[in-house]
């Protein structure tokens, strides 16, 4: 079979689309040792660790990007460009949980510049600019027409760069500015793209990888103070199974009043 795949989501949400393009993509990697997927016309990508966790859970070191809607200026610019641009990645720990972490190529995700504006929090400098391109520390300004920063400068934003040509140039999806020009306001969703890439580590790495890697770990988690990204969000995931999952009292009331208003 094909080692290059194109999964279509037709408007629809992404995570039904790549949950249909999994076991394809699986397929291929065993057969090919490495193949990649090219997730096209979706929308609410949600996070992407969900998508990777899986892949690296099956063996398989596993990467995964995504561009969606303006947010943030290329560097020394003050106009959204990129999106937040989100990437994930995993690494396969035969015996035990995969190592799996995500993060957006912004100075902070927009969901917690959203929080921190609801709640009425500042948030730290450098997190992003005005509607007038000046740094501001106040979220609800960041969130009321003004825009995000990449972390680490120009760093950040090369690697934003990166995400919209894997996630929009090479799959042949919307950059994210044109999706911007071709959202018509109406309340519908606009569409971008995901890109995937799933690779056996056992093809390269021979077949003391699994060893070898994790070697790596253990020197890392014998540093005082150093803990494996996932670790803490897999601890308070098995905690919710056991006893439930515990919000504030504010947000349950504002999540049954939408509910009151949608049915």
């Amino acid at each position: 079979g094909p080692s290059m795949l194109r999964v279509d989501a037709g408007g629809g949400f992404a995570p039904l689309a790549l949950s249909a393009g999994r076991a394809p993509l699986l397929a291929a990697v065993k057969d090919h040792g490495m193949a990649m997927m090219a997730l096209v016309r979706a929308h609410h990508f949600g996070a992407l660790w969900v998508e990777i966790e899986p892949l690296a859970s099956a063996g398989y070191c596993a990467f995964a990007c995504t561009a969606y809607m303006p947010a943030m200026p290329p560097a020394g610019g003050a106009k959204p460009f990129y999106g937040t641009n989100p990437m994930a990645f995993g690494w396969p720990r035969p015996g035990g949980e995969p190592m799996v972490f995500d993060m957006a190529s912004a100075s902070m995700a927009r969901g917690e510049v959203m929080v921190a504006a609801r709640e009425g929090h500042a948030v730290p400098a450098g997190t992003g600019l005005d509607r007038d391109g000046q740094p501001t520390t106040d979220a609800q300004a960041i969130i009321d027409g003004g825009m995000l920063l990449p972390f680490g400068g120009y760093k950040g934003a090369g690697i934003a760069m990166m995400i919209e040509l894997l996630a929009a140039g090479l799959t042949g999806e919307r950059f994210s500015f044109e999706a911007a020009a071709h959202d018509n306001r109406d309340g519908g969703p606009p569409r971008g793209g995901e890109f995937l890439l799933a690779i056996d580590p056992a093809r390269l790495g021979g077949e003391d990888w699994a060893a070898h890697s994790e070697g790596f770990f253990a020197e890392l988690l014998a540093i005082e103070g150093t803990r494996l990204p996932g670790d803490r969000r897999r601890a308070n995931r098995a905690q919710s199974q056991r006893t439930g999952v515990t919000i504030p009292g504010a947000l349950h009331e504002k999540i049954r009043a939408l509910g009151g208003r949608t049915g």
